[in-house]
């Protein structure tokens, strides 16, 4: 693999916040087979109609930290070939810029398709009450009295009608092991029980969950998963 790794060739591309070419390497050029030069042009131009829209799923998952890393690849099916692209977004300060990489797959000198996993993981444990640290110690919340869940670091904040508890849960497990149809993580850092949820707002331009709570509690919703959010509530 390591060998595999030092001899194969990468090609590389970068686009501006428009989606054009900025800039290509040999590597790629050769890869894509252009007969024009790319720089300047569109990305979905370079593609069929029908692959637009699973192209532009690829970009916006670069800019989601919470994105797993399959959403930011794909792979290009091309005459007597296969293509791997990687897509990443480079820090802000670059203007919106996003590096696409190239990898030719099930050749000679290059990496090998991936092969299928033998077994897959088991699912995790479904979570039947919430343990949180009340005043008198450990308390099991039933999950269905949470109004919504808040990252603390490793640890989470779960947020009820009576206040806010301490639980030793990380918010990846607490995601894991809920029930998917009621909870939901509407942001990098929050989970929210969808039967808490009374309105969408987007009064300061961005979206936030209103919860029935007392004080109204607004929970971030962050831009890659608005759309998910409304198709839940058939809005």
């Amino acid at each position: 693999m390591e060998y595999t790794l030092q001899n194969m060739d990468v090609g590389l591309v970068l686009l501006d916040a428009d989606r054009r070419v900025l800039s290509v390497n040999a590597t790629a050029e050769r890869m894509v087979g252009r007969s024009r030069p790319l720089v300047g042009a569109s990305l979905h131009d370079l593609h069929p109609p029908s692959s637009r829209a699973k192209v532009e799923l690829l970009l916006a998952a670069t800019r989601d930290p919470d994105a797993p890393a399959s959403a930011t690849s794909m792979m290009v099916a091309l005459p007597g070939r296969v293509m791997v692209v990687k897509a990443t977004a480079l820090p802000r300060e670059t203007g919106g810029v996003t590096a696409l990489m190239l990898f030719e797959v099930g050749k000679p000198g290059v990496l090998p398709e991936p092969a299928p996993p033998e077994a897959r993981a088991e699912p995790a444990t479904p979570l039947v009450k919430l343990p949180i640290t009340t005043r008198q110690g450990v308390v099991l919340l039933d999950p269905a009295d949470a109004v919504y869940v808040q990252a603390n670091g490793h640890y989470t904040t779960v947020h009820t009608a009576d206040g806010a508890f301490f639980c030793s849960l990380s918010l990846s497990e607490l995601e894991a092991r809920l029930d998917g149809r009621q909870f939901v993580r509407a942001h990098r850092g929050y989970i929210v029980n969808l039967r808490h949820a009374q309105a969408i707002d987007r009064s300061d331009g961005r979206a936030a969950l209103v919860m029935a709570a007392p004080g109204s509690p607004r929970v971030p919703v962050g831009r890659a998963r608005i759309d998910a959010l409304k198709k839940l509530f058939a809005l």
